[in-house]
């Protein structure tokens, strides 16, 4: 053991040297490894469990030796000073970031460091004094105290001031009188996203505490834009891939929900007003149908759940945490609930083991959310582990009723989701007959028939069957299809692929910029296949039902591969990106040209000029150049294009030369692709040259009113992508 004291004493030293180097610096020196300090909120509980370790000593003081006391009381005293060491050290690495409240930032930096000192100075003392207890008494319930402190000002840093104690928000009752945007969409930001965009925690520049701050957005700019949804940031984030680091709310928290993103898309499409009410919406809107649907799930909840006082005792933290994973997430019914809820994300990331892993909790867990999930029949006994279960969602799942009837062993359960999966009456009737807890079951959009759900009302009256709405004369609008393609430049082998969560749906689409119908477009089940860049439009129909909202995409196909690009001019300095492999990394810029996360090549001073390589000659049919387009900024699309190309790169010759159509009037960010057709040859160096805009027209205006754009005169900006060939 005195070989890990002195080397504990060691790195103790050296870890108050970074931190003291690292305070006095701060301003000179940037940390190129601050993502380490995201690990700040999982190790600041090592340091706080053994402060509270050294405290509970004293309690069992009394069955403890002398000599074993003062030995544990040692270890612990270095554990909690060196992980109280290396907490600090990660939190200043976490406030590098930004996006905090500068006041509270500083309070709960100091505190926490305050915390460290006291614990260096304490274990100076235990080393160095002899050993007594009305000292070691003090410094633990000082330590404690200190504690306190800092995680209050951490606590404030994180959930806002008064967090603690804040009060409960009474439940909004829905009417149609109700504001749309105070009933149902301000809630989902409070839930999902103001835990890091409020007063205290500004993630991107952005707080989302106040109706006037939300409007304002953040470092880019608002974060919807009425009218238009593909162009708002709430909508694009929040329907990216689960694993893009852009995705929104972050991997690890709670994540929107189908119908909460669907709503979000309704509201901005339909002009994202603040003070419009439900009743003006017309009672079988999307985004009444919406609201209801999710508040009505909400509702059932509480009211199934809330008021149940269980007789089992609540989980542990650690086992509630080790059934935890990023894709099912185990919390408890309330604050001060030992039941618990289960609810399962991403279909493709849907695992049997992790169902499994949950009977560490099984006796806790009152509700399991597997909508959407490839759950199947045989898994259905894993379900009968949960003896206290009473509520299951097996939406949409891939059920059939061939293993139904196990769920008979869940003799508490309650509610029963079935709805969308084909599951034959007599599986449904025979399994219901046996469980006489169950009072309501979901059965919309099942294989069910009339007279079927008819006598299943019948026979079982004690149960209230959820058949879902009705249509009896008018039609209702069918959902949009829902994109399945999780790249927009798709590769060599890669079709787009659209699916519905509807059964019976077919997708109409059209790739010439017209608007697709429900009889003259083109009609698939299956992937769409696209040749070069693409504006793709898509509805979904059914028989009986209106047919959905049409959905816009801009898809960029590649269908040969260069082995290497070469940038033969130099982007301006800010804007290199990853240099000539940016043109073939597929993956689309951003809104801008700035930022760590910049994909565009910039250039102003230099045309910009590439090479792209092929081992082998190829035979293109074309070239698809991706660029960005935002003339409010001063980035303009290319002056000229000419393609080069031959099998010597010294000696290439001109094949096609392109003049792009001048923008006419301001705009903000579009992402545009251009098709250059060319004669077909075998070549196996292709030269790209595309000419900077020289001077910024005087013909734009700002906001309307006759005022020249900024910098009129100076040359324009182009930022490039992709170069794509088909």
């Amino acid at each position: 053991m005195e070989i890990f004291y002195k080397w504990s004493v060691r790195f103790i030293i050296f870890l108050q040297g970074i931190i003291l180097f690292l305070l006095v610096f701060e301003d000179q020196v940037q940390i190129p490894f601050t993502w380490m300090g995201r690990l700040h909120p999982l190790i600041l509980h090592l340091p706080i469990g053994f402060g509270v370790l050294l405290a509970l000593l004293f309690v069992l003081r009394e069955a403890i030796q002398s000599d074993a006391f003062q030995s544990i009381f040692r270890l612990v005293l270095h554990l909690t000073t060196l992980f109280t060491a290396f907490t600090a050290l990660l939190g200043f690495f976490l406030s590098q970031e930004g996006g905090y409240d500068t006041s509270l930032l500083t309070f709960h930096q100091w505190s926490g460091i305050g915390v460290n000192l006291f614990f260096v100075g304490a274990l100076w003392w235990s080393e160095k004094k002899q050993f007594s207890i009305r000292p070691a008494f003090y410094i633990s319930l000082c330590g404690l105290l200190a504690f306190v402190v800092a995680g209050h000002g951490g606590g404030n840093l994180t959930h806002g001031e008064g967090y603690l104690f804040a009060s409960q928000v009474d439940e909004l009752v829905l009417t149609q009188e109700s504001v749309l945007f105070d009933a149902a969409i301000k809630p989902i930001f409070k839930q999902k996203c103001e835990v890091c965009h409020n007063d205290q925690k500004t993630k991107g520049q952005l707080n989302m505490s106040t109706v006037a701050k939300l409007i304002k957005g953040g470092k880019n700019g608002p974060i919807w834009k009425a009218g238009d949804v593909v162009n708002s940031h709430i909508i694009q984030r929040s329907t990216l891939p689960l694993d893009d680091k852009k995705h929104m709310p972050p991997k690890g928290k709670a994540q929107l929900s189908q119908d909460e993103i669907l709503l979000l898309e309704d509201w901005v499409k339909t002009g994202a007003s603040l003070n419009k009410k439900l009743g003006e919406y017309g009672a079988q809107s999307n985004i009444v149908k919406l609201v209801t649907k999710i508040n009505a799930s909400s509702s059932f909840v509480k009211a199934s759940f809330a008021t149940k006082k269980y007789p089992f005792s609540a989980a542990s933290a650690k086992d509630i945490e080790a059934v935890n994973t990023p894709f099912c997430t185990v919390y408890p019914l309330a604050s001060d609930a030992s039941a618990l809820l289960v609810d399962f994300y991403v279909n493709k990331k849907f695992e049997r083991k992790a169902l499994e892993n949950l009977t560490k909790v099984s006796e806790q867990i009152v509700g399991i959310n597997l909508a959407k999930m490839p759950f199947k029949d045989v898994d259905i006994v894993l379900l009968t582990k949960f003896p206290n279960v009473e509520m299951l969602n097996l939406n949409f799942t891939e059920i059939n009723g061939s293993g139904l009837e196990q769920l008979v062993a869940c003799q508490n359960l309650k509610s029963l989701s079935i709805s969308g999966n084909s599951i034959p009456y007599e599986n449904i009737r025979s399994t219901v007959a046996k469980m006489p807890s169950l009072k309501q079951v979901f059965i919309w959009n099942t294989t069910l028939k009339v007279d079927q759900i008819a006598n299943l009302k019948k026979q079982f009256p004690r149960i209230v069957w959820e058949q879902g709405y009705i249509p009896k004369d008018e039609k209702i609008q069918i959902n949009p299809p829902i994109l399945v393609t999780e790249n927009f430049i798709l590769r060599p082998q890669e079709d787009l692929l659209f699916k519905h969560t509807l059964k019976g749906v077919d997708i109409h689409y059209t790739l010439n910029d017209s608007l697709p119908d429900s009889l003259g477009t083109i009609v698939t089940r299956g992937p769409i296949q696209v040749q070069n860049y693409k504006k793709v439009k898509v509805i979904a129909t059914k028989a009986g039902w209106l047919a959905s909202r049409v959905v816009e995409l801009k898809v960029y196909k590649s269908k040969f591969l260069p082995d290497s690009v070469y940038l033969l001019t130099e982007p301006e300095p800010e804007f290199k990106a990853q240099g000539g492999s940016t043109l073939k990394d597929f993956k689309l810029g951003g809104r801008d040209m700035k930022g760590a996360t910049n994909r565009y090549l910039g250039y102003m001073k230099n045309d910009f000029v590439a090479l792209a390589e092929f081992k082998k000659p190829q035979r293109i049919n074309g070239i698809t150049l991706s660029y960005l387009r935002k003339t409010d900024s001063g980035i303009f699309p290319p002056t000229k294009i000419e393609i080069y190309a031959g099998n010597d790169p010294k000696f290439l010759r001109l094949i096609e030369t392109v003049i792009p159509g001048k923008p006419t009037e301001r705009n903000g960010f579009t992402a545009m692709g251009l098709n250059i057709p060319i004669k077909p040859s075998d070549y196996r160096y292709f030269k790209f040259k595309a000419n900077v805009l020289r001077r910024l027209p005087n013909y734009l205006m700002r906001d309307g009113k006759k005022e020249p754009v900024v910098n009129k005169g100076k040359p324009g900006r182009m930022g490039v992508d992709e170069l794509l060939f088909y």
